[in-house]
């Protein structure tokens, strides 16, 4: 589950409070009903709404959300070709895409995982210590950091509807830049579109194509794949 952060509800602390609320108690409701039906695979580590609640309080327009679903886990991690290569995930957060990926085939030492929050990473660190975990921004890593890792395909968690266009050109140029040349961005929203302008796209010489709306996701979100035009 991940709820989207609605400039206007700054203005509001209230009806951020009450979502909240009402989030949380959406997710505790539906963990003690899948405790009931016995452990779930996606399951790892302290209770995620909880944590994801904390990150956003502590910086919303970083944390875009609290958790996202398994349904959306699912749609993101769809095509992704475990025997490909290595993946790069950028804001993994409490790490919901990253189980996705390994119960899709990826091997933990496969998985580059970026992650901004300090608090985060080590919690990511902790979890998946075969992984190669990176505490910064997305924009700021560079291909010496990976070493001889080139990701073969790319899963993005970051809220990039909440970042200025120039920040989201410099992250989606930098991790296609290091990546292999058929390489794919798999990045989620929650808007009408792709998140990533059509300016952007021309700049770089992209092109986007919807793969999946996931109407069980709380709000529903689409997944777009951003690839290389080809001529």
């Amino acid at each position: 589950m991940k709820l989207k952060l609605n400039p206007d509800m700054t203005r509001g602390p209230r009806e951020v409070v009450g979502k909240f609320a009402s989030a949380v108690r959406r997710e505790i409701d539906t963990r003690k009903a899948r405790h009931r039906e016995g452990p779930s695979e996606m399951r790892k580590g302290p209770p995620e709404a909880l944590l994801g609640l904390r990150r956003f309080v502590a910086n919303p327009r970083r944390f875009g959300g609290f958790v996202s679903g398994p349904a959306l886990a699912t749609a993101i991690t769809a095509e992704i070709d475990p025997a490909a290569g290595p993946v790069l995930e950028l804001g993994p957060g409490t790490g919901v895409f990253t189980r996705a990926l390994i119960a899709r085939g990826v091997a933990e030492r496969d998985l580059i995982l970026v992650e901004a929050d300090p608090m985060l990473a080590a919690r990511l660190q902790a979890a998946f210590p075969q992984a190669l975990v990176l505490a910064r921004k997305a924009g700021s890593v560079t291909a010496d950091m990976l070493g001889d890792r080139r990701p073969a395909a790319i899963v993005s968690g970051l809220p990039l509807l909440n970042f200025p266009d120039r920040e989201v050109e410099c992250i989606v140029a930098t991790a296609l830049g290091f990546c292999t040349a058929d390489a794919a961005l798999y990045q989620f929203t929650y808007g009408p579109k792709c998140p990533v302008s059509e300016g952007i796209m021309a700049r770089l010489g992209l092109c986007a194509q919807r793969t999946a709306r996931v109407w069980r996701n709380v709000p529903p979100a689409s997944v777009y794949r951003i690839t290389i035009a080809r001529d």
